[in-house]
């Protein structure tokens, strides 16, 4: 298995785990009506799983390009 593989699951599971205990902290219930907390919960996980995607691959691809300015030098 590649090490950016690894690195890859390894951060989006961590990532998604810091974003959605972050993110429980906001108050969602205003936007909803009351006595929808399932949808709160599922509005968190998505955002969680989105956020962690997009850091996920902001730092694989810093650690990819970095390796490759290596070379150069």
């Amino acid at each position: 298995m590649n090490i950016y593989a690894l690195t890859y699951v390894f951060l989006y599971l961590t990532v998604t785990a810091v974003s959605f205990n972050s993110l429980q902290t906001l108050r969602f219930d205003h936007l909803f009506k009351a006595g929808k907390t399932r949808e709160i919960q599922i509005l968190l996980i998505c955002f969680s799983m989105a956020i962690s995607y997009l850091v996920t691959n902001f730092i694989v691809d810093l650690i990819k390009q970095t390796n490759l300015i290596m070379v150069l030098f």
